[in-house]
């Protein structure tokens, strides 16, 4: 019996050692984030999926002599393409939460995001993340800066579901 409680108390001890308990602001927040992540991803899909067959619909309209149709499609192709410069820009302001791993794929290996006939869109596709969070956060505003960011990607998720309509 003695040693069943010492057996106890050890493995007590040992638990007590580790690593504090998260708070539930933090384990929102990167729940949050995780939510960035996959909602990004998916979303940059979209509007890579969307933007690569316009060039070769333009083309075909003005062969067609459907000056109208093409014009449409270049209409679409620009929103399009400022989405995804304001999702290039968004991106750039994510910022990773202290301790947790980067599970962002930041390549674009795979993605083809076409010349677009030479259109220069300005903008780089580096997704290294240039935003830090500043030193002495509280645990609450970490949540809030990622709520930020997922309220400014649902924006722009918006903003492609109505240019897609």
């Amino acid at each position: 019996m003695k040693q069943c409680i010492l057996g106890l108390c050890a493995v007590a001890l040992l638990a007590s050692c580790g690593d504090p308990q998260e708070s539930a602001s933090m384990t929102e927040a990167k729940a949050v984030h995780e939510q960035l992540t996959r909602i990004s991803g998916e979303l940059h899909d979209a509007i890579l999926d969307a933007m690569e067959p316009l060039e070769g619909q333009i083309d075909s309209a003005m062969v067609a002599g459907d000056t109208l149709l093409a014009a449409q499609l270049a209409k679409l192709e620009g929103k399009l393409d400022r989405i995804d410069v304001r999702f290039h820009d968004w991106s750039e302001t994510v910022m990773e939460i202290p301790g947790q791993a980067c599970t962002h794929d930041h390549s674009h290996e795979g993605h083809d995001h076409g010349d677009h006939a030479g259109h220069d869109h300005g903008h780089d596709h580096s997704h290294d993340h240039g935003a830090t969070l500043p030193d002495g956060l509280s645990d609450e505003e970490i949540l809030e800066i990622q709520q930020a960011l997922l309220a400014a990607l649902d924006s722009l998720r918006a903003d492609f579901d109505r240019a897609t309509e």
